[in-house]
């Protein structure tokens, strides 16, 4: 797993450090650090290049370096890096580069980059293969899920990668999995696979029903269900099956997992024009979760159960 965690200087960045930090270090990932400023390079004095640069003296550093050295102190803090007594920054396209020891000898790199935050961090991703962006993006209010800002809503729709939004939850909470037999669910579980180490808490399979349901439908998400169960209790999890019936899917989500918890969802591929006027169910519920949010998109890898659409079998608790 590569892992890149956004910071921007707010507290709630240090949440999102905290929970990558987690990860990395229980699934031995490789990690980067990446801040993305508006702007252009032009806006501010340069820092020094290619110098020996003591972290004691980053008050004098332009912003975006002094945020990633703190993130390289509460990495330090957290047993994840060596704290460096210095750093020597390197010229990158749109911005600059350090690199940081970690104890076991591997390099956190630590990235500033100026431009368009969705086009900087896809720049991140292709580069350097990262499976997972993590980053802070507390929940706006009713207005603020439409606006162009809304950051979590851009990643839903044209991020290249999983990405985990960090509010409610963190690794050690309860995972709610989403899990209907749909193309979107069956995306989650390649990479569900990979973070499992990682998931310390209990994890609740998920199935928001609506009166209305096609029995063919229901039938193969029952099926999904039974497979999921059967896979992670095999791993050793302790797990649920929940099965709320309702008339707005969202909801029943919203309602079973409440506001500390991490709610995981696959990517939908409905027609491009559909997902940016009228949202998608993932978008509905990231939109309005005070839990953390964790999207898989497309998967490369097989699952590690094989979700055919025929009847349940009877194995759900």
């Amino acid at each position: 797993m590569k892992i890149l965690v956004v910071v921007d200087g707010r507290p709630s960045a240090f949440d999102a450090l905290s929970a990558a930090a987690a990860i990395t270090a229980r699934l031995g990932a490789e990690l980067g650090v990446l801040v993305v400023r508006s702007g252009t390079l032009a806006t501010e004095d340069p820092p020094p290049v290619g110098v020996d640069i003591p972290t004691g003296e980053r008050g004098q550093l332009p912003a975006g370096i002094q945020i990633l050295l703190g993130a390289a102190e509460q990495l330090g803090q957290a047993g994840l890096l060596v704290p460096p007594a210095s750093v020597k920054l390197q010229d990158v396209p749109q911005g600059y580069l350090f690199a940081a020891a970690q104890p076991t000898g591997a390099r956190v790199m630590f990235c500033e980059r100026f431009g368009n935050f969705i086009d900087e961090v896809n720049h991140e991703v292709d580069a350097n293969d990262y499976d997972l962006l993590v980053m802070a993006s507390p929940r706006r209010g009713a207005l603020g899920r439409f606006a162009s800002m809304n950051l979590p809503r851009r990643l839903a729709l044209d991020l290249h990668c999983a990405f985990l939004i960090v509010r409610g939850g963190s690794p050690d909470s309860r995972f709610v999995v989403c899990a209907d037999g749909s193309p979107s669910s069956l995306r989650i579980f390649p990479l569900l696979q990979k973070l499992l180490p990682a998931v310390k808490g209990p994890v609740d399979l998920i199935y928001a029903r609506r009166p209305d349901d096609p029995k063919a439908e229901s039938d193969k998400a029952q099926h999904c269900l039974n497979q999921a169960y059967q896979w992670l209790t095999r791993c050793g999890k302790q797990v649920r099956v929940l099965q709320p019936e309702g008339n707005k899917r969202f909801e029943l989500i919203l309602a079973a997992a409440g506001c500390d918890s991490v709610i995981v969802m696959g990517e939908s591929h409905m027609h491009d024009v559909r997902r940016r006027t009228l949202g998608t169910l993932g978008i509905k519920v990231l939109s309005r979760t005070d839990s953390s949010f964790l999207m898989v998109k497309l998967a490369n890898e097989p699952s590690p159960f094989a979700c055919a659409a025929h009847h349940d079998d009877g194995l759900l608790p």
